[in-house]
């Protein structure tokens, strides 16, 4: 069975698409892996315009095919244009070029991508064709398209797909020398490079749509939880990185106010979480929600660091629900002041922790006893945020995350690099940034620069080509934010760059590696 890129297709263009993409990965052996609806782009009068390979399908030794694919019950070629003709006898599509053409175009454009992104020619068989999977046209390839037979697919072949594509590859291969070796880094350059293209149209939000799709999905998991919990009045929940833990936090403390009346405190470490949940509802109104760092609320109490165990707390700033997110960064006298914030003993106590992210080693084995929490803790265990490649990434490169599932979400592998000075680092990434925004057309504030707490002074005003903000999380479409790894603990972007030293803090590793959405640069600091 092939291997499909992407796995689960939330939502093909057609159904002859859909039909073709089952009968590819039913036909094709796994040394094929096929990719759907890839994004290139093509300039027509000096415009940039999106365009599209319905499915490049690519093979281990051989190299790849770019195959379009045409629905309706017939093609015609008068006034100059090719005109798909549905049952009705209906034009459907009308173009100037073939479908042959179209699949030939998009086929230059990876062999060139593939030539610049590496730097290297590209040495294995590349080659186009054209599908119609609902009518027989194979026997007028000639004619028509001034092609070969074996450069078309018919309904007379859809039982045998396996055999056409074998034969496109024998045709397109008969005057190319194919180096005798392929090695894994060909293979890997290859799949690298369609995959990446995917997770920049994901960076770029061309995926909104989809993805929308998909979190209703998880709000819809996110919600049995909340209500499954409802008559609890203390719990804790586990989860690991990008489990989905802030969010419902998040939304207890939303719910808790808006449907209950409820006056409710939902408090971390760190001040950028608190902004960004602040900016996810307008709660102008809302004078019963408190979303605080702890630094924050001890401000709004008026309270020093050295008088949390001594000074009374006045019955007005207390809470009828009270929210822990990233409960593992509280030591214990910290704990014990927050869990006597409550109202009363019939007020609701809320904790939700990772014991993989604690940067500020606190005895973890604790975490619970600290805030008087007696049952054990509720476990989340899939991954919502990350492609599967980063996180199965993160699994290989420390130690946590074991039991967590990876989503089915494919993406490029991370890149991994090791520079021996600050100036190499901050040269590679002016470059990166200006490839991933000029050329690929990633907006600006889907890419964050998260740098490990040890070396941030060494990177915060560095001689940067790009605008930036530091010590600060925002969506300005003007601005890179450059922003501490310990500031960004529950965060996410949909591109990351993370700067770490080279034998750095696994748990700051962990936090870091584990932000990036779609794409991760993992740069690491290794000096001579």
């Amino acid at each position: 069975m092939a291997i499909m890129h992407p796995k689960n297709v939330i939502e093909f263009n057609n159904n002859t698409e859909k039909n073709f993409y089952i009968s590819l990965k039913e036909q094709l052996p796994d040394d094929y892996d096929v990719y759907y609806s890839v994004t290139w782009y093509d300039k027509v009068d000096n415009k940039k315009i999106n365009s599209e390979a319905d499915f490049v399908i690519t093979h281990r030794t051989k190299g790849f095919l770019c195959i379009e694919v045409k629905g309706g019950l017939n093609i015609i070629h008068e006034d100059d244009k090719y005109k798909i003709i549905d049952n009705y006898g209906d034009v459907i599509y009308e173009k100037r070029i073939s479908p042959h053409e179209q699949a030939e175009k998009s086929m230059r454009y990876f062999c060139n991508l593939y030539e610049e992104i590496y730097n290297i020619k590209y040495n294995k068989i590349y080659g186009f064709m054209a599908a119609f999977p609902n009518f027989l046209i194979k026997q007028n390839s000639n004619s028509l398209f001034y092609q070969v037979s074996d450069t078309t697919i018919d309904y007379s072949d859809m039982k045998n797909l396996k055999k056409c594509i074998d034969n496109a590859f024998l045709y397109f291969g008969q005057n190319i020398k194919i180096p005798e070796i392929t090695t894994e880094q060909d293979i890997k350059n290859l799949h690298d490079m369609f995959k990446r293209i995917y997770a920049v149209e994901a960076s770029k939000g061309a995926l909104i749509e989809a993805k929308e799709k998909e979190l209703a999905k998880i709000n819809e998991i996110e919600d049995n939880i909340i209500n499954l919990l409802a008559n609890y009045k203390t719990f804790a929940i586990k989860g690991a990185a990008g489990t989905g833990k802030s969010w419902i936090a998040y939304k207890i403390a939303l719910s808790s106010v808006t449907q209950r009346d409820k006056k409710v405190l939902l408090i971390s470490k760190s001040d950028f979480l608190s902004d960004y949940f602040r900016t996810q509802y307008d709660i102008s109104d809302l004078d019963r929600l408190h979303i605080l760092s702890y630094d924050k609320l001890l401000e709004k109490l008026q309270i020093q660091e050295h008088e949390i165990d001594k000074k009374e707390i006045s019955f007005i700033n207390k809470y009828d629900v009270i929210i822990i997110d990233e409960a593992q960064d509280f030591n214990e006298e910290e704990a014990f002041f927050l869990r006597n914030l409550t109202l009363s003993e019939n007020s609701e106590f809320y904790v939700f922790y990772d014991d993989e992210q604690n940067i500020y080693d606190n005895e973890l084995n604790k975490t619970l006893e600290n805030f008087l929490i007696e049952d054990p803790p509720y476990i989340l265990t899939e991954n919502l945020r990350n492609t599967r490649n980063i996180y199965e990434w993160v699994k290989l490169k420390t130690k946590f995350a074991k039991q967590t599932f990876t989503n089915q979400i494919d993406g490029p592998d991370p890149k991994s690099l090791v520079f021996s000075s600050e100036n190499q680092i901050c040269r590679y990434i002016n470059n990166t940034i200006n490839t991933l925004t000029k050329k690929d057309e990633v907006p600006i504030q889907y890419i964050k620069l998260i740098v490990d707490d040890e070396i941030y002074d060494n990177f915060s005003n560095a001689n940067w080509d790009f605008k930036y903000k530091i010590d600060s999380y925002t969506k300005d479409e003007k601005y890179i934010n450059i922003i501490k790894t310990s500031d960004f603990k529950g965060l996410e972007s949909n591109v990351i760059i993370y700067v770490h030293n080279y034998n750095s803090n696994e748990n700051f590793s962990y936090v870091g590696l584990t932000r990036a959405r779609f794409y991760l640069y993992d740069i690491k600091l290794k000096k001579q």
